[in-house]
């Protein structure tokens, strides 16, 4: 099987490519190629260019992990938030009548009572969680097969990212550094290889429709912060627990969000990593 992954040099991206290029072909597009690194450059916002890799490439499935994630950005930005993360996955469908896996996000809730299962209704409250839902309907609506993957707060120890909490947090402590994270923001931290395995599952069971993964433990971002310390000896006495409220954000933010995994779970078999586990994988590869 040849499958197309878009964003797919991204934390996410990256993941996704290790774990299934050992069974399929794989073929990795972004908008930048780091390094020199083998891939396609693709912008989704380019519909003409859209239709010209898939046509080149002929891939049996894609896997779209293209989107503008930052949250402020997208507040920031609306109209090009539209563009990649509402227009591109159109272009995507429009181009290509086999199946698509969409990554979708817990913010598409508006956080007052997660964490959230299948059934119950969105409603985003930024421009981040709109585009996204925007984005699961077109997916839904086409005619092509799918599966949606709703998942939330992402992590790895990314090396080359800003927008890695891990490696913020282990970097900051390591150098004596005080942060500042809040307590009142809820979720299930997912591991990025963990979230790459599950995605293959889904391949290999060709599995449609909509589902929800997230890793085992519903906790608020100190939490994790304070688990990421533990796991890594670290002085967990740097870290000052604040309120978003008191962050003044340009996005607003869902504060009891999180996703409830049991569908995934009973249907196709995935387990759900605890929190210290995924880390203690990660400490173990970075001092391998």
């Amino acid at each position: 099987m040849r499958i197309l992954i878009t964003g797919a040099f991204g934390q996410i991206g990256t993941a996704v490519s290790r774990k299934l290029g050992t069974q399929f072909d794989v073929i990795r597009t972004g908008r930048n190629i780091p390094g020199r690194q083998k891939g396609h450059l693709l912008d989704v916002r380019d519909k003409i260019l859209v239709q010209n890799i898939i046509d080149v490439v002929a891939p049996d499935l894609i896997i779209n992990l293209a989107a503008l994630t930052n949250v402020d950005d997208c507040e920031l930005n609306p109209d090009l938030a539209k563009e990649i993360n509402i227009a591109g996955v159109q272009h995507l469908c429009d181009a290509f009548s086999g199946k698509i896996i969409h990554l979708s996000t817990d913010y598409v809730f508006n956080g007052k009572t997660g964490p959230y299962d299948e059934e119950d209704v969105p409603d985003p409250i930024n421009m981040y969680g709109k585009t996204k839902l925007s984005s699961e309907k077109y997916v839904m609506e086409h005619p092509n097969s799918w599966c949606i993957v709703r998942t939330n707060v992402l992590f790895d120890y990314a090396k080359n990212s800003d927008a890695s909490f891990v490696k913020w947090v282990i970097d900051s402590l390591q150098n004596d550094k005080q942060i500042q994270v809040v307590y009142d923001q809820w979720n299930n931290p997912t591991w990025t290889d963990a979230l790459a395995d599950t995605l293959r599952i889904i391949v290999n069971k060709e599995a449609t429709g909509l589902f929800h993964y997230g890793g085992a433990e519903q906790i608020n971002r100190l939490e994790f912060a304070q688990t990421i310390a533990k796991v890594f000896r670290l002085d967990d006495s740097l870290i000052r627990p604040i309120t978003t409220e008191s962050l003044k954000q340009i996005a607003p933010r869902p504060l009891k969000c999180g996703l409830k995994t049991h569908l995934i779970k009973s249907k196709l078999q995935v387990t759900t990593l605890p929190l210290e586990m995924s880390l203690k994988h990660i400490k173990s590869k970075l001092s391998s």
